[in-house]
């Protein structure tokens, strides 16, 4: 099976090489556990090889978005001039879309993006590696089975279309859906934050219950988030 770098090497080698690639995968977690981050480095990863890549963003400004990264060493900026990556902003629901405007940015003016569904055709073709931050957003005032119906029709299409993405979800939402997004999925991540009993000591934690075709460890992974993004554990007390 092919993959795709998550952009961390410790991550990878849990995954057996990574991310798989054309699949959908699900990142959940509560607010400051490190999904967009997560993302931010996988995109950067894929731009690096050269990949076309885009975020839909749902809560953050593409300039917030691209100074974040930046901050974090992996600057996304000049993919981004080159049209390598770009940012759909979806900060509002039930807007429309256009077009790309002249400084790059997707616009909203005709079609409704409430709807999930509709995402897919606002993606360009010869993209490649697609993070979605965040789906949960998207379940807001809408039935359980619609969503999950709604959800599974996107991550076949962009399976059809052989596109690796990551769909972030944030832990109220995750719960208020009874997690049925886990069902949908090829995969599954989740980043948490609690109490170790070896240290008695509040850390964050990545358990990974779910990747079809790869083996998995089950054991949960205590990781960082440093000012060069995410680090997993080797052991206790040292990250990398």
């Amino acid at each position: 099976m092919a993959r795709l770098s998550t952009g961390i090497s410790k991550l990878d080698k849990k995954l057996q090489g990574g991310y798989p690639a054309g699949e959908s995968i699900l990142i959940t977690g509560e607010p400051g556990t490190g999904k967009t981050i997560l993302g931010i480095q996988f995109l950067h990863q894929a731009c690096v090889e050269g990949k076309k890549c885009m975020m839909i963003a749902t809560e953050e400004t593409p300039e917030k978005i691209l100074l974040h990264a930046k901050m974090l060493g992996f600057d996304l900026e000049p993919f981004f001039e080159n049209d390598c990556f770009s940012v759909m902003r979806v900060l509002e629901m039930r807007t429309s879309y256009t077009g790309i405007s002249t400084d790059g940015l997707y616009d909203t003016s005709s079609m409704h993006l409430d709807d999930l569904n509709n995402l897919t055709h606002l993606i360009e073709d010869d993209v490649e590696v697609i993070v979605v931050d965040n789906i949960g957003t998207f379940s807001i005032g809408t039935e359980l089975r619609a969503f999950r119906d709604k959800l599974e029709t996107l991550t076949y299409l962009l399976s059809v279309q052989k596109m690796t993405s990551l769909l972030m979800m944030d832990g109220t939402a995750h719960e208020l859906t009874h997690r049925i997004a886990e069902y949908s999925t090829y995969g599954t991540i989740k980043l948490m934050v609690k109490e170790n009993p070896y240290t008695g000591k509040m850390e964050r934690f990545m358990h990974i219950p779910k990747m079809r075709g790869t083996e998995i460890s089950l054991d949960p992974i205590i990781y960082d988030i440093t000012d060069e993004g995410i680090k997993l554990s080797i052991s206790q007390g040292k990250k990398d």
